[in-house]
């Protein structure tokens, strides 16, 4: 009864979790649409792919705590899907793009590895900030013909620096080889980059105060009921919602 109750309640866990984990990828660079030549026509295309692979990262996440693996079978069902968007969006903006999204997938298919124990690696927590912080919001605001410049990075690297936070607290969830301690170690690291950037820029008059005060109030609520809760689910929900906010506060 309490495995089938369980599995009622996933289901609709796992789709808010999409749909927030989506929404966290790409509102920056929503916020920026009137600046680009290109993103409101791929934005469709953004979103499926997006919540595709969302979901399929979930179901990932979930089976490696467990210790086991979905089929490649199944996940290959998922690229090809995948690949179809890819070629979608490639035809709206630049192959550069298009490449670039084949090595998100690269980055997906290693979630489901037997032999890596990826959702474990910092190397993951780094990928997963910088292609859901940067990446695809730059792919939403660049314009057209691609014309790249570095200097486009600096309004995601907020986003960046908060995913990359959210990402560390959620592997020390999931960790199948038990990290708990160094996942905490680094999400305080995190969460100091995190400081660092709005009091820097809050000092150069880049942000408001209004902005970095709620912003703390924001973070010491997620954090005091992160603590306080014992169920997982909870935890990451509050996570999520708790990126969300943060990002509406920076960004609007």
């Amino acid at each position: 009864m309490n495995k089938t109750k369980k599995g009622v309640f996933a289901l609709p866990f796992m789709v808010i979790i999409t749909l927030l984990q989506t929404t966290i990828s790409l509102l920056p660079g929503v916020l920026f649409l009137r600046d680009s030549s290109r993103g409101p026509a791929i934005l469709t295309y953004m979103v499926i792919y997006l919540l595709l692979s969302d979901f399929f990262q979930l179901i990932g996440k979930a089976s490696y705590k467990k210790g086991s693996f979905i089929p490649i079978p199944i996940y290959a069902v998922k690229l090809v899907i995948s690949c179809v968007f890819i070629f979608l969006i490639a035809q709206q903006t630049a192959y550069q793009f298009a490449v670039i999204l084949l090595a998100y997938e690269l980055f997906q298919l290693l979630i489901f590895s037997k032999q890596f124990f990826y959702i474990d690696s910092i190397f993951y927590s780094l990928l997963n900030a910088f292609f859901k912080g940067i990446v695809f919001n730059q792919l939403l605001t660049i314009n057209y013909p691609f014309n790249y410049n570095f200097s486009l990075i600096k309004p995601f690297i907020f986003a960046f620096a908060l995913i990359l936070f959210v990402t560390i607290l959620t592997q020390g969830m999931y960790s199948f080889l038990s990290r708990h301690t160094w996942f905490f170690i680094l999400a305080i690291l995190s969460l100091g980059l995190l400081y660092y950037l709005l009091i820097t820029q809050f000092m150069a008059h880049e942000t408001v105060l209004w902005k970095l005060i709620l912003f703390i109030l924001c973070n010491a609520g997620a954090l005091y009921f992160f603590i306080k809760s014992k169920n997982a689910r909870k935890k990451e929900l509050l996570l999520n919602i708790f990126a969300l906010i943060s990002l509406f506060i920076y960004y609007f």
